[in-house]
């Protein structure tokens, strides 16, 4: 067993030791606020499993302000851009709407990225709605298009004019929260005393059961990994007590399926005492999900470029690149571009190369490497149909 003392304390228990249970790294563009590495924790107290970084939550808020990849409708969840998505905001929105017969509730959904899950809601009739969103392109997509308050903000640094809310969404926004316990507290300031918080997470229990490719659900941003248990424990601690709660599976992709959980609580006015004994189910799960991940890292694809010394451009700078640049022979291939379709991107470096646009691959003749398990088939039609590229295409 290889312990550790964190650099980040547990955001259940705050316990500060630890097993390593694995560490990740990444190559990131040049001045990219995340962080380039960090250890997979199992906390010794409590058994929550997390992302031992030393990135400041302010820099988490810079990310999502200026390199925000959910400002991209044709890749990003969020905005019911795709029929996936939509069909999963139908759901949440229904789920949501069991818990609240009285249609005139005001109803804040924080990362509200382009709005969908709040369109949807209007759609059921609630007419008291309003956004938070770091992004301002997305806040303001989602008040263009919806016509609802929203506001850029985050949750550390609120808004003065919000107002108090009756219910408050956090769907899939706590795993991306370096300090949890304090965006808890925040909201008592601005949830009634009675009020109701909906918080929709992936499910880290279940990482194997829908098994992308190898260490897809350790990325950059997600930096906690919760089990329905640890989500329960988490908002029990800050005084709430659950109401509904349940697992789920959506289509992210044409099949890729995503597992999440979702817990309904209400606000006590009361401290909840709570059993933090050692629960080793989550670290247990992640462990055989780590293993599996080691057996099915297959880099073949990439050692034949680099074997061969082929002139490529990898298409996609997201956590897929960055991760195979660190942990595999791409670093040392013939690479002369990145293509992403982020426009905050372009004209910035990553390990010296320049990141280009889809557009600026029409003069280029050389082998395209995709990276992406989940969007592989989608960019390859891209670079077929829409961009009528010949260049001979690879997908790692």
């Amino acid at each position: 067993m290889n312990q550790k003392k964190s650099l980040r304390n547990c955001p259940i228990c705050q316990e500060e030791n630890g097993e390593i249970l694995h560490t990740q790294n990444f190559v990131l563009p040049e001045g990219h606020p995340l962080s380039n590495g960090y250890d997979i924790l199992c906390c010794d107290r409590c058994g929550f499993v997390y992302a031992d970084t030393t990135v400041s939550q302010k820099d988490y808020d810079i990310f999502y302000t200026k390199l925000s990849k959910y400002e991209d409708k044709k890749t990003a969840t969020g905005g019911g851009e795709s029929p996936y998505d939509a069909a999963r905001i139908q759901k949440t929105a229904e789920c949501i709407a069991e818990f609240l017969p009285d249609k005139s509730v005001r109803i804040l959904d924080i990362g509200c990225a382009n709005g969908g899950l709040l369109g949807y809601l209007k759609k059921l009739g609630y007419n008291n709605l309003c956004g938070l969103e770091p992004s301002p392109i997305c806040a303001e997509t989602t008040k263009q298009k919806y016509d609802i308050e929203t506001y850029t903000g985050s949750m550390f640094e609120l808004p003065h004019s919000l107002g108090v809310f009756d219910v408050i969404i956090l769907s899939h926004v706590l795993e991306h929260i370096q300090d949890v316990s304090s965006v808890l507290t925040n909201l008592k300031d601005i949830l009634d005393k009675n009020g109701i918080l909906y918080a929709e997470v992936p499910d880290a229990k279940r990482y194997l059961n829908f098994y992308v490719s190898p260490f897809h659900y350790f990325d950059t941003e997600h930096i906690n990994h919760f089990s329905l248990k640890f989500l329960e424990k988490l908002l029990m601690l800050a005084n709430f007590t659950i109401i509904g709660r349940g697992e789920k599976e959506f289509e992210l992709h044409s099949g890729t399926i995503y597992p999440a959980i979702w817990v309904m609580a209400r606000l006590l006015n009361r401290k909840i005492q709570l059993n933090l004994d050692l629960d080793s189910e989550l670290g247990n799960n992640i462990i055989k999900y780590l293993k599996h991940s080691e057996e099915d890292f297959d880099t073949q694809a990439i050692d034949e470029l680099v074997l061969n010394c082929e002139k490529i451009i990898v298409w996609g700078i997201g956590s897929s690149t960055m991760r195979l640049l660190a942990n595999s022979s791409l670093s040392q291939a013939n690479i002369i571009a990145f293509v992403d379709s982020n426009p905050k991107y372009w004209g910035e470096y990553l390990v010296d190369k320049p990141i280009i646009s889809p557009e600026e691959l029409k003069n280029k003749t050389e082998t395209i490497l995709i990276t992406s398990k989940i969007y592989g088939q989608e960019i390859l039609t891209q670079i077929i149909n829409e961009l009528n590229l010949k260049n001979k295409v690879v997908i790692a």
